[in-house]
């Protein structure tokens, strides 16, 4: 097995450690996640940047920069996607809501990223309508005693803790959503084996079972029924992260792309030098230039109470579409040696086409830009 490269830089020698892997391996989808990857990007500090910057704006920069730097540099995609659960889930959940108590708890192994986390949402029968959410916390005898199925969970395979929103009762009142931290060990809590998916393989989803767990009242995050305020904070993270590491996959592909096309000769001369090659890549280049933009101006605002709604929903769509169709135009510039099952393109294609469902479909953020612009339905 191979070992991150010590340098007094832990992040840049992770990163180097990546670039040899990609220069020398070719993971193969059905290996699925990869514990040696996920200690080494532990041991690269990634897990503790908030904890250095902050959670405002400086220390979402800072983490942006770094999964952008992540999504450029590693070969495998679905090490990213479970990277970003991990801050935004778990890590940026606890340090913005939860009480010192849990903090002091759970922040140290999840931060040194010796415990994976995720948060369990999505239920069979409500997926972006969350207040539909079949999944309850009564309030007995001062523990919360949970019921319920979450389905399509990233990490849920491989995790320590989770943080599960229900609906909860106490003293027999509806309080509305709220957040719990439960440990994936306890009595009552089922995680199932990972799920086959067509791409992000690496990055293991999953369903969680709740029966009867009694969840000490300690463990709530933030107070009773914000579990949607909570939610919502959560996910402009999981955003932000998620598709800067969109970003930064299209940045390998123009990468990969300017070499292939130098190098492949046609009719005498490098195929680069057909303006209708090149035009796929320069769409791709200005995909990067307008959602890297708009990823960072968006972050500058977070500490400035604005509403962002609608600029963190355009992205969302406008990124995870584009890296669709980075893909696409990269498996064409490659001809067909960018078909064969030996080129990793088919599957950056098949790890890209999920980022339009996941963190809300950008169907319904479509239908929310319009609804916030005062579209009529």
């Amino acid at each position: 097995m191979s070992t991150t490269t010590l340098t007094d830089d832990p992040w840049s020698g992770f990163l180097d450690h990546l670039r040899d892997r990609t220069s020398t391996t070719s993971r193969s989808r059905a290996e699925g996640f990869s514990t040696e990857l996920w200690n080494a990007t532990a041991g690269s500090g990634l897990f503790s940047t908030l904890a250095v910057e902050g959670i405002g704006s400086s220390g979402m920069r800072a983490a942006i920069d770094r999964i952008r730097a992540l999504g450029r540099t590693s070969p495998d995609r679905g090490l990213t996607f479970s990277a970003v659960t991990q801050l935004a889930s778990t890590i940026y959940c606890l340090r913005a809501f939860a009480d010192k108590e849990l903090q002091e708890h759970y922040l140290p192994a999840a931060e040194a990223g010796n415990a994976i986390g995720g948060h369990a949402i999505t239920e069979a029968g409500a997926g972006s309508d969350v207040m539909s959410m079949s999944t309850t916390a009564s309030l007995r005898d001062g523990h919360y005693v949970l019921n319920g199925t979450k389905r399509f969970i990233t990490n849920a395979p491989i995790a320590s803790t989770l943080v599960v929103y229900a609906k909860t009762v106490e003293d027999g009142v509806d309080k509305g959503l709220s957040a719990f931290l439960i440990e994936t060990g306890w009595p009552g809590v089922d995680t199932s084996q990972p799920m086959p998916t067509a791409g992000l393989s690496t990055s293991p989803i999953g369903e969680v079972s709740l029966q009867d767990v009694q969840v000490p009242a300690r463990n709530r995050i933030g107070h009773t029924g914000a579990g949607l305020l909570i939610l919502d904070q959560v996910m402009k993270r999981e955003i932000l992260l998620a598709f800067a590491g969109n970003i930064g996959e299209m940045e390998q592909l123009v990468s990969r792309s300017v070499r292939y096309v130098n190098d492949r000769k046609q009719f005498g001369t490098s195929i680069g030098s057909n303006q209708l090659v090149a035009d796929r890549i320069v769409e791709t280049q200005m995909a990067i230039e307008l959602g890297g933009a708009l990823l960072e101006s968006i972050a500058e605002r977070l500490d400035g109470f604005e509403d962002v709604t609608i600029p963190i929903a355009a992205a969302k769509v406008f990124i995870s579409e584009a890296n669709v169709d980075s893909a696409i135009n990269a498996i064409r510039v490659h001809g067909g040696n960018g078909y064969l099952a030996a080129s990793p393109l088919p599957t950056f294609l098949l790890d890209a086409i999920p980022g339009a469902i996941y963190s809300g479909s950008n169907d319904l953020l479509r239908t929310k830009i319009a609804t916030m612009l005062g579209v009529t339905s």
